[in-house]
């Protein structure tokens, strides 16, 4: 049984998790420069001396897991860290000496919370998530949903740090001044004080979000939003103009040629932060729908193949190394006919949630068709690339599933090959597809990379 103090700690927890220290973010990029350091495992506070049993089963999806009934147990290297919070739902009901400005910092809290609970009605769903939960699974707890959910809360938190901001400004002080305010927020920013170059910089860079300032002189912001919008892959693009034009009317008449926002000059710091972050937010989810595939949220067979179309003109342009990985579920239409679609879709999620955790965002993930993935390593050569999935094989066939009749085990097979050794980034997916089949023929459950045949020395 919990403490009478235990919600108090829980409020001292989440507003030390999330203490509005800008100054150092957290890295959105980490390099690969090996397999360990390919991305950090998701922080997970497991609370209340009931959920024991959760500690080994969410152990086995890599989560970096720390279990304690008292707060104050918690190491402090926890504190700074995006962490989600799993609970019972009833430690979350404030005690009635609680007062209004105590829920009120209950319902503002930052930290992703996941209840555990036996209640499912409407009455129950409200109070928690009025109380702030993100999340509510009812008792017996569907573990792979659970993790999946984990992921996703995760995942959100890095996207909001990730974001690719174009500004464009021809005052240099303040486009430096904004850049390092966005910056600190945790945002990727490239600033350019001159637009001559802003084509080919949107098809490099490919921002999330674009400022512009709306007088650049001989320029005109709302010609460049106009220009912009030429090119489909550009038209859903948040543009927001930076200006000192007071006159709604002349705002509105801007808008209506092609942006999405106007921010009046001076803007607060702290005003511009969230202003950028909202619309990124938006143009995300938006995005998502047109993009990604809707079991996995990975991207789907079009959007992977034109990001590795992407790919395969930055390694032209860079010369860095880059892999691209053929994933397949072994023997996947066994499970389907053994324990349902529902089940094999199960299996698909865990298998994009693990890949989740394993990359980093900069790696681009994509659901190929069925039970079939790609993945795309920028700066990876094929050595770092097949120690790191040779991990991720163990990992994923560790997990355990609930079958129609028993619990059972999946295993996954990887094709490799070097983005940098073929002509088109279609020869190098083929390439990557046959390795995966010599690993079919090898036994599955492993990695094989592709190579080039070695050609013949002439010695005449």
């Amino acid at each position: 049984m919990i403490d009478a103090d235990f919600m108090t700690q829980l409020q001292r927890l989440t507003s030390l998790l999330h203490q509005d220290d800008e100054s150092t973010p957290p890295s959105a990029t980490t390099p690969l420069t090996s397999p360990s350091t390919a991305a950090e495992a998701t922080e997970v506070l497991l609370l209340g001396a009931e959920l024991t049993e959760l500690v080994s089963a969410l152990g086995r999806y890599g989560f970096n897991l720390a279990h304690h009934v008292a707060v104050d147990d918690i190491p402090a290297r926890y504190w700074h860290h995006n962490t989600t919070i799993v609970t019972c739902a009833h430690h979350l009901e404030p005690a009635a000496t609680w007062n209004t400005a105590q829920a009120r910092r209950c319902r503002q809290k930052k930290a992703p919370i996941i209840c555990i609970g036996a209640d499912d009605d409407f009455d129950a769903r409200y109070r928690l998530a009025e109380l702030g939960a993100s999340g509510l699974f009812t008792l017996p707890v569907e573990i792979p949903g659970l993790a999946e959910r984990i992921e996703q809360l995760n995942r959100e938190q890095q996207q909001a740090q990730a974001a690719r901001v174009l500004l464009l400004d021809d005052d240099e002080e303040l486009a430096e001044h904004y850049r390092l305010v966005l910056t600190t927020a945790g945002m990727n920013v490239r600033v350019m004080t001159r637009p001559a170059a802003l084509l080919s910089t949107l098809a490099e860079f490919r921002p999330d979000i674009v400022l512009m300032d709306i007088n650049m002189a001989p320029y005109s912001g709302v010609t460049l939003a106009r220009m912009i919008r030429f090119e489909p892959q550009w038209l859903s693009l948040p543009i927001i103009y930076l200006s000192s034009e007071q006159d709604r009317d002349q705002q509105l008449s801007a808008l209506a040629q092609g942006a999405d926002e106007f921010i009046t000059k001076p803007i607060s710091d702290q005003q511009l932060i969230r202003t950028v972050r909202i619309l990124y937010y938006r143009a995300r989810q938006l995005s998502k729908l047109v993009s990604c595939d809707g079991l996995t949220g990975l991207l789907n067979h079009t959007h992977i193949k034109q990001a590795l179309s992407h790919e395969f003109s930055r390694v032209q342009r860079l010369g860095h190394s880059t892999t691209v990985a053929m994933l397949d579920l072994d023997h996947f239409k066994q499970i389907n006919d053994n324990h349902g679609h529902a089940i094999g879709d199960q299996v698909i999620k865990a298998l994009a949630n693990l890949l989740h955790k394993r990359l980093r965002i900069t790696d681009h993930l994509g659901r190929y068709g069925g039970e079939e993935f790609v993945a795309i390593l920028p700066d990876c050569d094929l050595s770092q690339a097949k120690t790191m999935f040779e991990q991720i094989c163990r990992h994923f066939a560790a997990l355990s599933f609930n079958g129609s009749e028993h619990k059972f085990g999946v295993t996954v097979s990887v094709g490799l090959a070097d983005l940098n050794q073929f002509i088109s980034a279609e020869h190098a997916l083929n390439a990557a597809d046959e390795a995966l089949y010599q690993r079919k023929h090898q036994g599955r459950n492993g990695v094989s990379c592709y190579y080039l045949p070695t050609l013949p020395v002439d010695n005449g």
